[in-house]
């Protein structure tokens, strides 16, 4: 449980400086009248409630004033508030650098609330209950409080608040659930009813998958379709192709015979070739047997002159 170790008052009311060392248990400041203990409670109800108000409370002469408490664990909690309407809060937890806040509209800053832990507790709407902080000659703890407020605080002190607003939310949730049961109730009804419009769904889906059935053998036999024509214009173009070649086949009929002809022509003149290869040799011949016969007519009276070389 988080205490109050050190408190530090500066320039507050009367307080020009005050340091306070508390323990853990219960600390008690006693003093003679006008000595300043009433304004250690009000500087700590400035500090965690904002109470009081404005800049009243700054020590007459000062420009500042600064109320700090330092908690068990180290966090140290400040205020300052100075005469020129400068107004701000300084948080600074152990190991931490200083958080500073300022302009939160006269409520405290939720991250002070968090550090301290100390709060008004709500009863209601309109009532608030203080349980940090007490008033001089005010009552003892909530006795001067009427009993259904007492019976508010102790409930929410146990968490008997907590048990209400579940009960009442418990119960909000189950009219609102019997509510919407009786709206899904008509409204399931009405579908009901509806549904009755669409009874002939189910025949109608069978004759989908009928129709989806013969649909896909239309599909095949138009796919089947689709080949023949293909194969019948494959024939078709085959069939003009086969005419074309018969014609010219008809046309070819007499090649054999002109083969033929073109052979016996072929020997023919390879024996007229044969033919003027002779002639030329012949020819040749002839010449040359001229020559022959000429020098046979030039060396006729050879042997007469023989004998008569030899003679002499």
């Amino acid at each position: 449980m988080t205490f109050l170790r050190r408190v530090v008052v500066d320039n507050f009311q009367s307080h020009e400086h005050t340091e306070l060392e508390l323990g853990s248990g219960l600390n008690v400041i006693v003093g003679p009248s006008d000595y300043g203990k009433s304004a250690l409670v009000r500087a700590l109800r400035w500090l965690f409630y904002n109470e009081p108000k404005g800049a009243n409370f700054i020590r007459v002469g000062a420009r500042i004033c600064r109320v700090l408490v330092e908690l068990d664990d180290g966090t140290k909690i400040s205020r300052l508030r100075d005469t020129r309407g400068k107004n701000r809060y300084l948080l600074q937890r152990p190991g931490e650098e200083e958080q500073p806040f300022e302009g939160f509209g006269g409520e405290i800053p939720l991250e002070i609330i968090l550090a301290s832990g100390i709060r008004k507790v709500l009863i209601d709407e309109r009532n608030k209950v203080e349980l940090n902080f007490g008033a001089q000659l005010e009552a003892p703890f909530l006795l001067a409080e009427n009993g259904a407020i007492r019976a508010k605080v102790i409930g929410q002190l146990g968490g008997v608040h907590i048990l209400d607003w579940a009960q009442k939310s418990v119960g909000t949730e189950l009219r609102r659930l019997r509510e919407e049961e009786n709206q899904c109730s008509f409204k399931l009804q009405d579908l009901q009813e509806a549904l009755h419009a669409y009874d002939h769904l189910p025949e109608l889906e069978e004759r989908i998958k009928r129709l989806g059935a013969a649909i896909s053998r239309a599909e095949a036999i138009a796919g089947t379709i689709e080949a023949l024509r293909e194969l019948q214009s494959q024939w078709n173009e085959l069939g003009t192709a086969l005419e074309r070649t018969q014609r010219v086949i008809a046309k070819l009929e007499f090649l054999e015979h002109a083969e033929n002809q073109l052979q016996a022509l072929e020997s023919l003149a390879q024996d007229y070739r044969s033919l003027l290869t002779l002639n030329v040799e012949l020819k040749g011949t002839e010449g040359h047997l001229g020559r022959v016969q000429e020098i046979i007519e030039k060396t006729g009276s050879v042997p007469a002159a023989e004998v008569y070389i030899e003679k002499i």
